[in-house]
């Protein structure tokens, strides 16, 4: 029965909270998911590029959360982990965060993540929790400081796995919706290259085997 169990990695590098509600309504029509898990908001805090206001990443986070219940789906939203900041600091701009720096950004997130969970009575990942107990986002899990290593997503896939219902029925669909962690990068090349099992959705897919 597992393994009729569909894990779909619908992750896109760079999105923010905005720009993956504007798509979400469109991989729930065409993946017709039973479960899906949100692992977003981490452009919005993180990447200077993609930074939103808080008010407008909370709206975004209730409207997937939403969008996803309305056809029927569980929803299981996943916290994000504390960079690295020296490496984070290497790509970014700390001028560029207009007087908020990017782990009061990233608190913030998280807090809504954990309102509009309880909120729209979804599951909770705290995988910055989980993460900071197996040594945080050093060179042993994450490969930048953001994204992680094989055994960083490993760890995901776990804390995902323990949220999910215990007996899945045959034919369910799991769709994981987010931005680059979601993607893989750091074990899989960018630009839409196939899929490696180091991705947290392989990982995922292998532990409901």
């Amino acid at each position: 029965m597992r393994a009729q169990v569909r894990v779909i990695n619908d992750g896109f590098p760079g999105e923010n909270t905005e720009e993956l509600d504007s798509r979400i309504d469109g991989a729930l029509r065409a993946y017709h998911p039973q479960i899906v898990v949100l692992f977003v908001g981490a452009n919005d805090a993180l990447n200077d590029k993609k930074l939103l206001p808080s008010a407008y990443t909370e709206r975004h986070l209730e409207a997937m959360v939403k969008s996803s219940t309305a056809t029927g789906a569980q929803v299981v939203m996943v916290q994000i982990h504390t960079p690295d900041m020296v490496q984070l600091m290497k790509r970014h701009k700390l001028e560029e965060y207009e007087g908020v720096g990017p782990l009061q950004r990233l608190a913030v997130v998280n807090d809504f993540i954990a309102q509009v969970a309880q909120k729209e009575h979804t599951g909770l990942v705290r995988f910055g929790d989980v993460l900071n107990k197996a040594g945080g986002a050093n060179h042993k899990l994450s490969t930048d400081g953001v994204h992680l290593t094989a055994k960083g997503y490993g760890l995901l896939a776990q804390a995902v796995h323990l949220q999910l219902p215990a007996n899945l029925p045959a034919n369910t669909t799991i769709l994981c919706f987010g931005d680059s962690l979601t993607y893989g990068i750091g074990v899989r090349p960018p630009n839409g290259a196939p899929e490696t099992p180091e991705t947290y959705p392989s990982q995922l897919r292998s532990l409901l085997r």
